[in-house]
């Protein structure tokens, strides 16, 4: 299974229409379709700060993973919110800018279907340590052993 195949299978992405449409050497793009669902105001539609933030942290852990072909649960995401989404696609673009032994360091910029910056974020994802354990897997997915 590939990274964008593991994304597409993934509730919560299918849930808020989350697509990872590229995903190899720590690099990923994904896009989502704004819908009223994503709104923040009842009366038109202006994406909620929380859609913005999903579809970076989605996408920067689609790098990561990407780049280390194992589950790297987030530590730590910081975003900053430039221009409102009041319509169209929401596209992403994340790159690994360090990927250490026990932590990968990600850069997304979230653009609108124009081109604007809607938001830019930087994504901390845990890329080794502990015991191996995880919540996201039972020890014999293909994204467990660096396969």
């Amino acid at each position: 299974m590939d990274v964008t195949d593991m994304f597409s299978e993934m509730p919560f992405n299918d849930h808020l229409g989350i697509e990872v449409t590229e995903a190899a050497d720590g690099r990923a793009v994904g896009h989502l379709e704004l819908g009223t669902e994503h709104s923040s105001n009842p009366n038109r539609l202006v994406a909620h700060g929380g859609v913005a933030y999903a579809l970076a942290d989605t996408v920067g852990g689609a790098a990561v993973i990407s780049a280390n072909f194992t589950v790297t649960p987030t530590i730590d995401m910081r975003i900053d919110y430039l221009s409102p989404a009041t319509g169209g696609r929401l596209d992403a673009e994340a790159e690994v800018v360090r990927n250490g032994d026990s932590v990968a360091a990600v850069d997304i910029e979230v653009t609108d279907e124009s081109g604007t910056t809607v938001a830019t974020a930087r994504g901390t994802y845990k890329t080794g340590g502990g015991n191996g354990g995880s919540a996201w897997h039972s020890g014999d997915d293909e994204y467990t052993n660096g396969k």
